[in-house]
């Protein structure tokens, strides 16, 4: 009975690993522009320790609901999913003050 085991575990086991991974990347950073229209944004990344980087990169969007209310300057964090090449469950972390003219 073991003899047969043993085969039926190593199929499983290779059959597991055949399947992609499907992986997800935290992304923070700071909306460069958004268009609920397109279902796109651009975003300024940071890095760990808080610099800014100079690409800036466009990503589609999900939920274009979520993007209504987003204005440039605004700090966001979100999860890229390599299976669809979108972001989900995109949040805003702080929100862009406007600065007054002065009169």
């Amino acid at each position: 009975m073991s003899s047969r085991l043993l085969p039926a575990m190593l199929f499983a086991l290779l059959a597991a690993q055949a399947q992609p991974q499907q992986r997800e990347y935290l992304v923070v950073g700071t909306v460069v522009w958004a268009s609920p229209g397109s279902s796109s944004l651009a975003i300024r990344g940071t890095s760990l320790i808080g610099r800014l980087h100079l690409e800036v990169k466009s990503y589609r969007v999900k939920q274009p609901g979520a993007l209504a209310d987003l204005h440039p300057g605004d700090r966001i964090t979100a999860e890229f999913s390599e299976k669809d090449g979108m972001l989900h469950r995109l949040r805003r972390v702080l929100r862009r003050v406007p600065s007054e003219t002065p009169k």
